[in-house]
């Protein structure tokens, strides 16, 4: 295994890479090649992007390996936190950088390809709005990479004081200042950039269209907020599940041992 690779392999285990708001062109076409199935024709790109970031973010990639605390001595983060010094943008780990955020934004171009293809098969047998809006949110959420703990408190008052036209604005309200709701279009825009079908037209015309002054009004943050708060609710039944279930097999085990 190359340090690449193992570098690439200890990334994912500690949460720690690119911001995905910090990719550039090239590290963007790289995910591209690798979601068309190119990935050794943009080795170029690969370096070429290295050379982009590292020398913006190596120290702040320094800084996030010495946060991490782990249980027992880690030989390949020990090998990450002595190259952080390096200069060089073609040393392992800045590739390993690359090669990470790369392979998960062409993960997310490819799941992407699929909602667009799902989207035009259903609306052209239902003309349905609803999987338009639901196809935008979970678009966005992914390339933007949210997750429902970013806006926990305000998702928590919005579910407890219930769905409603007005508890609705107000969550989009709170959520919605303008730089991310202008980053959301642009990386919509991105993601359907190029696409044939009329879902990728649909959506291309709606990342296109004039930023609301008011988040209330904005179709695309309004959606991805939306599908947010649709997670979280799945992410709360399936703990409920989870905890329905440990509780059985504690009561099942407080039976074994009274038998």
């Amino acid at each position: 295994m190359s340090d690449v690779q193992r570098f690439v392999m200890m990334l994912g285990r500690i949460g720690v890479g690119l911001p995905r708001g910090v990719l550039g062109s090239d590290a963007r076409a790289y995910a591209r090649a690798i979601a068309d199935g190119d990935a050794d024709d943009g080795t170029p790109l690969r370096n070429s992007a290295a050379s982009e970031h590292w020398p913006q973010l190596r120290l702040a990639i320094g800084a996030a390996l010495d946060r991490v605390d782990t249980a027992d001595v880690d030989p390949t983060l020990t090998d990450a936190r002595s190259l952080v010094d390096d200069e060089d943008p073609r040393n392992p780990l800045s590739i390993a950088l690359v090669e990470d955020a790369a392979r998960l934004m062409a993960a997310v171009m490819v799941r992407n390809r699929d909602r667009l293809a799902v989207l035009d098969r259903r609306l052209a047998a239902e003309g349905g709005g609803d999987d338009l809006t639901r196809t935008v949110g979970d678009i966005v959420v992914d390339l933007l990479d949210l997750d429902p703990q970013d806006y926990e408190d305000e998702i928590t008052d919005y579910l407890r004081v219930g769905a409603s036209d007005h508890s609705r604005a107000n969550l989009v309200r709170a959520t919605g200042d303008e730089e991310m709701r202008t980053w959301a279009r642009e990386e919509l825009a991105d993601a359907v950039q190029g696409g044939s079908g009329y879902a990728a037209g649909a959506l291309a015309h709606l990342a296109a269209s004039d930023l609301p002054e008011d988040p209330a009004e904005d179709p695309v943050w309004t959606a991805a907020v939306l599908a947010l708060v649709d997670e979280a609710i799945e992410l709360a039944t399936v703990d409920q599940v989870l905890d329905a279930d440990a509780e059985d097999d504690d009561a099942a085990a407080d039976d074994g041992a009274a038998s």
